[in-house]
């Protein structure tokens, strides 16, 4: 049995809470079985599209490089994690590269699943396809720090770490979901080009932060101005956080953790989650309410592309768009007459959501 404290254990069970049920914990036991781990489940997670560009490839008479042989599965062996006596133990993995296996059942994590679920993806069944983008490992925070922190990261991932949970959480990024931060930074900067303030954000993309409750996470992407006011802090005030929908609330949980003021201190956190199956965005933006102390959700849009090519918009509006308050951005008035909200338009998001689907389903295309 894997033993933390009982803090470790209160926090611990708020950190995971919103994960996938099929997602998987290792101990952690080194960088070069952490960037294997990470490189399986990687093929794992996004295998069927690079099968399905050896294809369009091999179709029209290309080479195709860089495809990985077949797939092996995770070597391991089990430990439990008890979280509390509510809670079924939590199977905590050993990696053994001494030997293979052809096979591995992805394990329930969580018992059974809450039927309360808050995602798009209601149709859950747990027979399905496992489309977890999330791992856990349990590391020590000296080791954190040594392998994480003072040296280059292993692998590109987006991590949540809590010194005192010992829990580290990996979110794998595939090839939409780089899109949709790429294209989403682009969007962001052609809106404030008119006013000639396109130079003056820096970009925070994948910098990892160190929250005031003692946590460290890594977005996809931040912004903030170029030059804050001097009693400001130098960290983004704008954060992006990209998801796919199995995990819609535990994105949730992310996209708020941004903006809580006893953690970190962004003024606005925008959630792009990405719809497996179907070419569906749902985009939502949160901001937080002092008189409530609770985040509150000052945008939620969904756009969807029908059999037709057809794209249209959740709920339905003639403007649907995207407003970021100026001074959320920049931490300063806008200048009158000249300076405004920046404003993403619903011509820029039909552009932005047909950008990530022809990456996301490229598989299925002509």
């Amino acid at each position: 049995m894997f033993e933390l404290s009982d803090s470790a254990i209160e926090h611990g069970w708020q950190d995971i809470e919103g994960l996938s049920p099929l997602v998987k914990a290792y101990r952690y036991s080194g960088r070069e079985d952490f960037c294997q781990i990470i490189s399986l489940e990687h093929d794992r997670l996004y295998g069927s599209f690079l099968v399905g560009r050896e294809a369009k490839a091999r179709a029209s008479g290309a080479s195709w490089e860089g495809l990985k042989g077949p797939l092996i599965m995770l070597p391991q062996t089990e430990d439990t994690l008890q979280f509390g006596p509510a809670q079924k133990p939590m199977r905590i993995r050993n990696f053994h590269r001494s030997h293979l296996v052809d096979y591995c059942n992805r394990q329930n994590i969580f018992g059974e699943r809450d039927n309360t679920k808050s995602t798009p993806d209601e149709d859950y069944a747990p027979e399905k396809e496992d489309l977890s983008e999330h791992l856990i490992f349990f590391i020590e925070p000296t080791i954190f720090e040594h392998d994480f922190i003072n040296s280059d990261p292993p692998v590109r991932t987006n991590t949540f770490f809590n010194p005192k949970t010992k829990i580290l959480i990996v979110k794998m990024l595939g090839p939409a979901h780089e899109q949709a931060t790429f294209a989403f930074d682009n969007m962001l900067t052609m809106a404030l080009k008119p006013m000639g303030l396109h130079k003056e954000i820096q970009t925070w993309g994948g910098t990892e932060m160190l929250a005031m409750d003692g946590t460290r996470k890594r977005a996809d992407a931040g912004w903030g101005p170029r030059r804050p006011p001097r009693t400001a802090p130098r960290r983004p005030t704008v954060v992006l956080e990209v998801a796919n929908s199995e995990a819609y609330a535990k994105h949730r949980r992310d996209t708020q953790y941004w903006i809580d003021p006893e953690r970190q201190e962004a003024n606005v956190a925008i959630s792009v989650n990405l719809h497996t199956k179907r070419p569906e965005i749902t985009i939502d933006q949160w901001e937080w309410s002092s008189r409530t102390s609770r985040p509150i959700n000052r945008t939620h849009l969904t756009i969807s592309r029908k059999s037709d090519g057809a794209v249209y918009f959740e709920p339905h509006h003639p403007l649907s768009q995207l407003v970021i308050p100026f001074e959320s951005l920049f931490r300063r008035p806008a200048q009158i007459n000249r300076e405004h909200d920046i404003v993403i338009d619903t011509q820029d998001l039909v552009d932005f959501a047909s950008m990530v689907w022809d990456v996301q389903f490229e598989q299925y295309q002509e």
